[in-house]
């Protein structure tokens, strides 16, 4: 099976962004160049198990938070992300998310044949 590195560099460029990090910057705390960083974020060439270290650690993130998409076993990344939205929310907002999760697993599952018998 080969490697998604589009959905990788996706998954960094999205985590670059919701840190505020600018290409330029992330680049230089990974100490690759900034070409280099555009196409591992485009997915156009991969970098190096050093690199995809670095990348983690700058980002403050796991590894398998990084190669979420290319995963099939996400059970703990799932777990942390979902902890990571609930940790600055308002009671009340916890409790709404809560109630929009339940009713959205309920309708998927009632629906879950519809998609089965459209493929």
């Amino acid at each position: 099976m080969a490697l998604n590195k589009a959905l990788i560099g996706n998954r960094i460029s999205e985590l670059r962004k919701k840190r505020g990090l600018s290409q330029q910057l992330l680049s230089e705390m990974v100490d690759i160049s900034l070409s280099s960083m555009s196409y591992i974020e485009t997915g156009t060439k991969g970098m190096s198990l050093e690199t995809f270290v670095a990348m983690a650690n700058a980002l403050n993130v796991s590894a398998d938070e990084l190669l979420l998409d290319v995963l099939t076993n996400t059970v703990r990344v799932s777990n942390h992300a979902f902890a990571s939205l609930l940790s600055d929310a308002s009671e009340y907002e916890k409790r709404v998310m809560l109630d929009v999760a339940a009713s959205t697993k309920t309708a998927l599952r009632k629906h879950k044949a519809y998609l089965l018998n459209h493929k």
